[in-house]
């Protein structure tokens, strides 16, 4: 079940809060042109969620080429698709091109007679439309242009109930988000307002020192303290109990990215009607969530990233300068956080540094009561947001962490203690550990009991 928080009373508010205080824009069509194709946009989602709904979900069910996937936020019974456009998008070829987008695409043209390029709907006419949405938050905000698009698809949900997602956030940064909504009356994503208190939001280690320290009733150990004061910039790459974190690269740069999603939220803004075209441009961080479904309806819509003209260009610079580097990764949505996994992996990065930096034997009961408090931060963010969701998003070769978060957020559906499952995480050395720490230590185990067998032999 999709999780309310405190809202605005009407979408004026929504609107001016995005716009002025989040720097988060909402446009809708302001010329002929646009909206002649909001007006295809809206023929298009009714044709392919509506008129045409079986021939549409078998190109999807029958895809081969990789390109459609599910999103977090479905139910039991319905589906939320993704489908990924081609990278090489020329229609010149589109009756022979197997991916699900362009099909859509030509089935859509075919049956409504849209026989000419001028009249058929396209994926360049499609992209066209978000760059001009781009380019109107570069003249309106007078900041950067956006050259290009990334991570093209089409999210669509064909009817029914749904639970909506989990608030997350979409690494994107520097480039940014665009929603361009298509179906009749699509309820919009919902973003997220965060309480920043009296401090400030979450970007550091010692913001999240000074975030726990107001907000917590029990004093932060000093290990943690210690951890997040000095080793915030520390390369995870450098040290083999660390590098499985290394997409990390640091502690603070992820904090900087994804650290807000430790705060409480203020209110959750979200349109519940848009209108065919509607376009919704937001900036790489943000935290959001695609709502909840009651209706029938099904929801449709194109999304997006916006990449930066100086940022393609610099990218261009440094393929020619560093043509080793291999370790750049496109920030396109695709690495995304939500609370209980940013502190999962958070705990398991910690556990191991306690364990191999911080642990000399004398000090045992000051590690369990770090351990004791990451934990305790854990529990309160699954009781907060208890979804099934999280061990679908969880990769299967970690498997100690998925089993034991499965249990608890049974315990917590019973209304049962989870008290013994908390110790069960501070004390297990497979729990709240990346794979690699685990291989490793069940290899020097066996190593040990081997030697410690040859010598009983001798």
């Amino acid at each position: 079940m999709h999780k309310n928080y405190p809202e605005l009373s009407s979408n004026h508010e929504v609107i001016r809060s995005l716009t002025e205080e989040m720097g988060i824009d909402v446009f809708t069509p302001s010329s002929t042109m646009e909206e002649e194709l909001a007006s295809t946009f809206d023929e298009f989602s009714n044709f392919v969620l509506q008129q045409e709904k079986d021939t549409c979900l078998e190109i999807l069910e029958n895809d081969d080429t990789g390109c459609v996937g599910e999103l977090q936020g479905g139910s039991d019974a319905y589906s939320i698709y993704r489908v990924s456009f081609p990278i090489n998008d020329d229609d010149s070829n589109i009756e022979d091109n197997n991916n699900a987008a362009v099909q859509l695409l030509y089935l859509f043209n075919r049956h409504t007679g849209r026989s000419s390029k001028s009249a058929a709907l396209t994926i360049d006419k499609i992209k066209q439309y978000m760059l001009s949405m781009c380019a109107r938050r570069s003249r309106e905000r007078n900041c950067v242009s956006y050259a290009s698009l990334g991570n093209i698809m089409f999210i669509m949900q064909f009817g029914g109930p749904t639970y909506g997602q989990v608030r997350h956030i979409d690494n994107m940064i520097p480039n940014v988000q665009i929603c361009l909504y298509m179906s009749n009356c699509c309820p919009s994503t919902i973003v997220y307002e965060m309480d920043d208190g009296d401090g400030l939001p979450v970007t550091d280690g010692n913001s999240l020192i000074d975030f726990w320290e107001r907000t917590k009733d029990k004093d932060i150990p000093q290990l943690i303290k210690d951890i997040l004061q000095t080793n915030g910039d520390v390369k995870l790459k450098s040290k083999w109990y660390t590098k499985y974190f290394s997409h990390w690269d640091t502690l603070n740069s992820q904090l900087s990215c994804f650290g807000k999603l430790y705060q409480p939220v203020l209110y959750q803004l979200g349109l519940r009607e848009t209108e065919p075209g509607t376009t919704l441009l937001a900036g790489g961080n943000e935290i959001h969530a695609g709502p909840p479904t009651t209706t029938d309806l099904g929801r449709m819509f194109a999304f997006a990233i916006g990449i930066p003209a100086e940022e393609e260009e610099e990218e261009e610079t440094d393929s020619i300068h560093n043509e080793e580097e291999t370790e750049d990764v496109e920030n396109d949505g695709e690495v995304q956080y939500s609370p209980v996994l940013l502190h999962i992996d958070f705990s398991c990065l910690l556990f191991s540094i306690l364990d191999y930096e911080y642990s000399n034997g004398d000090n045992v009961a000051e590690v369990q009561d770090a351990k004791h408090f990451l934990v305790e931060i854990l529990i309160e963010l699954i009781v907060d947001y208890p979804m099934k969701t999280y061990l679908l998003q969880i990769d299967e070769v970690r498997s100690g962490i998925r089993s034991w978060l499965e249990h608890v957020l049974e315990r917590i559906e019973n209304k049962q203690s989870i008290n013994a499952l908390v110790e069960d995480a501070v004390t297990s050395e497979v729990i709240l550990y990346s794979p690699d720490v685990i291989i490793k230590r069940r290899k020097k185990k066996k190593s040990k009991k081997h030697r410690l067998k040859e010598s009983l032999l001798t």
